[in-house]
């Protein structure tokens, strides 16, 4: 039932709203290209790609990001227990899907300096890890019981938002599984490029959306939770006009940690880009 109403309320919004503008570029050449339950239409931007949900769910039930939908993204979200987390925190993460060694690796690997900024940081487990490595990271998390959660239990530095994320020096920025859940992505882009310094790092984890390689099934991944589709020739696009450059796009990190060209599948989009002479301005 918790899931129920919201998702009422988003097929109703369907019914009487529609969203005119593009969320990143803002423009109003878009197409539809297919239609979820019958209301809800997917459009793709004409300009910079970029796929997105027609009408963009604006809960006035309850925030959406600490809504029960999030309960299917699993230990994401779920906090252990402590002795759960006792566990995880002697085995180094190992065996755990929250393992993010591989991440880590990868980042050393393309010259991350040690200043790091994690947007979407849920209960920490991420920044426990880089700050074991010898990262300097701090992270963004807007949900309150993940947040302290993370502060109290892994004892790693996490902020409401990016309001209170001052610093304009940071290496890099790695963000995971948040930005299609973002209905203003040249916000985030800006506040991406206004915090790290000239040709720091920007490495982006997103599932991968992409009607025209990928066919239906990509539908799954696009909706009232995340009204973004975000595919290759989107970042192609949207990054050079953001300020950066994009320096790879992979399904995975082991294929960032060997420089290797991967086909892209169903699955993530694994982006890495470098600031290059500024940032695109909110609109």
């Amino acid at each position: 039932m918790s899931n129920l109403l919201p998702r009422i309320e988003f097929g109703l919004q369907a019914l009487v709203c529609q969203q005119r503008v593009c969320p990143f570029c803002q423009g109003q050449r878009h197409t539809v290209v297919a239609r979820k339950h019958g209301v809800v239409r997917i459009r793709r931007c004409d300009g910079c790609s970029l796929y997105f949900t027609d009408p963009i769910y604006k809960s006035r039930l309850a925030n959406l990001y600490d809504s029960t939908l999030y309960d299917a993204e699993g230990s994401t979200t779920a906090l252990p227990t402590r002795p759960e987390l006792e566990r995880l925190k002697q085995s180094r993460f190992e065996a755990s899907d929250k393992n993010c060694l591989g991440q880590i690796e990868a980042l050393r690997h393309l010259g991350a300096g040690k200043r790091m900024l994690e947007i979407g940081s849920s209960w920490g487990y991420f920044l426990y890890q880089a700050s074991a490595a010898g990262f300097d990271a701090i992270g963004v998390e807007p949900n309150r019981v993940r947040r302290e959660y993370g502060t109290r239990e892994l004892s790693v530095d996490i902020r409401s938002s990016l309001d209170e994320v001052t610093e304009r020096d940071f290496d890099v920025i790695y963000s995971a599984h948040t930005l299609e859940h973002i209905a203003e992505p040249n916000v985030f882009f800006a506040a991406c490029g206004d915090r790290l310094r000239p040709r720091g790092l920007l490495a982006i984890e997103v599932p991968h959306f992409d009607l025209a390689l990928l066919g239906a099934q990509a539908l799954s991944v696009i909706g009232a939770v995340h009204p973004l589709g975000l595919s290759q020739p989107f970042f192609r696009n949207a990054l050079p006009s953001a300020g950066f450059e994009p320096r790879g796009v992979y399904n995975d990190w082991a294929a960032v940690l060997d420089d290797r060209d991967t086909k892209l599948r169903e699955g993530s989009l694994i982006v890495i880009a470098e600031k290059t002479t500024g940032s695109l301005s909110p609109q």
